[in-house]
């Protein structure tokens, strides 16, 4: 039986934590031992998770398209917890559309919440945990998804700001290592895991007339992914206990698909 993996010492900063996929980390994150500090706009639930977790879990309203938020993000993980030496930038949201029927605004939101609200965590964490600023180094996550590495119908938008987060992963993983900053970068590529975001995807996917019924979505799914099955907020969460952990203390610039081989086919 393999050893369980310690975040044990450890504070994480966890972006768009309240629920789902950032929510199930959170809870990974504090059984590995780790303090988790949680940050989303949606308070009650992000109050409440932490409520759940207890002593090793704090919450802040933090809206990531805002450096004055993760300013203050960093400061009160910091008064609460100490400095952090892991972030995962989870806070992402998703538009399904055609991209001859893509909507301007929409455009807009999802760079500035997938893109740019990413890009300034990583400024921040070189700016607060990489050793130059006095920090003590550790593990940057970035949410990508299998959207980056697959072309279908119905995500070209949110794809290309998952594929940004890819590339600005790789580049800041080669320049924390010029800097000396002790940060390793990394980031994971989830598939179809069982969430609300999924259900929504689904959802949109039917109205736009890609799939008939939910039936003919669940088999596409199935008959795409070697593992034939869902994946789980858990899947995830494990694999990103893995990248911030000491067991993968020689790895930086990584993208690790958790899509049950999907991406293969």
């Amino acid at each position: 039986m393999l050893p369980t993996v310690s975040l044990a010492g450890r504070t994480a900063i966890i972006t768009g934590g309240a629920r789902g996929i950032g929510g199930t980390i959170a809870r990974h994150f504090a059984e590995c031992g780790a303090n988790v500090f949680v940050t989303d706009i949606l308070t009650a639930e992000g109050e409440a998770l932490c409520l759940e977790i207890g002593n090793a879990a704090a919450f802040l309203r933090q809206d990531v398209r805002s450096e004055e938020d993760w300013d203050a993000a960093f400061a009160a993980c910091a008064e609460t917890f100490g400095t952090p030496d892991i972030l995962v930038n989870n806070a992402g949201i998703e538009v399904t559309s055609f991209i001859a029927h893509a909507d301007v605004e929409d455009l807009r939101r999802l760079f500035d919440v997938n893109v740019i609200g990413t890009a300034i965590g990583v400024k921040k964490a070189f700016a607060v945990m990489g050793k130059a600023a006095g920090g003590k180094g550790g593990a940057v996550l970035n949410l990508s998804s299998m959207s980056a590495l697959i072309a279908s119908p119905g995500f070209g938008p949110y794809g290309a700001t998952k594929s940004a987060v890819e590339r600005l992963t790789k580049v800041a993983a080669v320049e924390a290592g010029a800097l000396e900053t002790g940060l390793r970068i990394n980031c994971l590529y989830p598939g179809i895991i069982a969430t609300d975001m999924q259900q929504k995807l689904q959802d949109d996917l039917i109205a736009m007339g890609v799939f008939p019924d939910a039936q003919a979505v669940g088999e596409f799914v199935l008959s795409k992914t070697p593992l034939r099955r869902l994946g789980s907020p858990e899947d995830v969460a494990k694999a990103a206990a893995y990248l911030c952990s000491d067991y993968a203390d020689f790895i930086t610039g990584v993208g690790l698909p958790v899509d049950g081989g999907m991406a293969l086919g």
